[in-house]
């Protein structure tokens, strides 16, 4: 390895000892020169550009808030020498800045187009030629009320994959917002609403950031918010429900053996060990007419939104009228 290493060395003298070494550095020499030659050249002679300027407000006090808000960016193109092109816009990062003071007034900061086009000559140079500038005007309003409190609701449209159940509505994480406004609007505003969520086949618990849905003249704080959609695997569970008798008359009872059947259906795990019975097994005194016999057929009259499939065994019972 030692003498391959030598030998590379001896080979690297040789080379730039040789005439054909000279000349090959003496060229790339005089290119390097012609390439700095016409870069200054190019450099001052007028170029067209477009830039992206950054716009920013300045001084505004901590009690104003902007209904509707300022462009972060607006674009500007110009026609300069290369170099002031270069030192100005690209070298630099070019902003323009206005003062709050200056142009405000009454709740409305107006900046016209002239004063842009001087805000951008500032900050590019008076021998810039400005051919286009995407802002035309700045035209705000902003109060210095303090925001009104409402709370945030969720509107949704989701479903869960087969075995899984939505066992909750979805709820904002955010569940109030501050609303802002310089028009009488703000006093009938109660909630605000997020822009619709869909979602379908959820296997587990899902947050989604989704905007609030905007209302004309109204700054809505934050404009977002994370709405969790709850997902849970559904459970088998059996449970004894007692039978309970509907549309008897006053004085008027009936006794019902069995008075408690068992049913089964499936709920969110999370409520497996609740003893709540969510299902309603009833039977109707008005059946007395229509069927013969001591018996009546039962049924399940209602169960909670987070039960599904209830099912039960027992399709009658038996019955006697007591008459108070």
């Amino acid at each position: 390895m030692g003498f391959r290493i030598e030998e590379a060395k001896e080979k690297w003298r040789g080379m730039r000892a040789s005439t054909g070494f000279h000349n090959f550095v003496l060229f790339l020499a005089f290119v390097a020169v012609a390439t700095l030659f016409w870069l200054v050249m190019s450099l001052n002679d007028s170029v067209t550009k477009t830039f992206e300027v950054a716009l920013k407000i300045e001084n505004v006090p901590d009690t104003v808030t902007f209904i509707n808000e300022p462009p972060e960016m607006f674009h500007v193109t110009l026609r300069d020498k290369g170099t002031n092109i270069l030192r100005s816009g690209v070298l630099g990062k070019p902003h323009v800045g206005f003062n709050f003071r200056d142009f405000s007034e009454n709740g409305i900061l107006h900046v016209t187009k002239t004063d842009i086009n001087s805000a951008v000559k500032g900050a590019f140079g008076n021998t810039a030629q400005i051919t286009a500038v995407s802002l035309d005007s700045l035209y705000l309003h902003y109060t210095t009320d303090k925001g009104r409190r409402v709370p945030v609701v969720v509107v949704a449209d989701v479903s869960a994959a087969p075995g899984m159940v939505i066992s909750e509505s979805s709820k904002p994480l955010q569940r109030y917002a501050l609303v802002y406004s310089y028009s009488e609007a703000i006093d009938t505003i109660t909630r605000v609403y997020t822009q619709p969520i869909v979602r379908r086949n959820l296997s587990e618990t899902t947050e989604v950031e989704v905007p609030l849905s905007p209302i004309p003249t109204v700054k809505i704080v934050p404009s977002s918010v994370k709405v969790k959609i709850p997902v849970e695997p559904l459970v088998k569970k059996e449970s004894v429900a007692t039978v309970s008798a509907l549309n008897v008359p006053e004085g008027e009872s009936l006794l019902l053996f069995p008075n408690r059947v068992q049913v089964v259906y499936y709920v969110p795990m999370s409520l497996f060990n609740s003893d709540l019975v969510p299902v309603d097994v009833t039977v109707d005194y008005r059946d007395i007419y229509k069927y013969s016999g001591d018996r009546l057929p039962v049924s399940i009259h209602s169960f909670a939104d987070y039960v599904e499939s209830p099912q039960m065994f027992t399709d009658s019972v038996e019955y006697t009228l007591v008459k108070q």
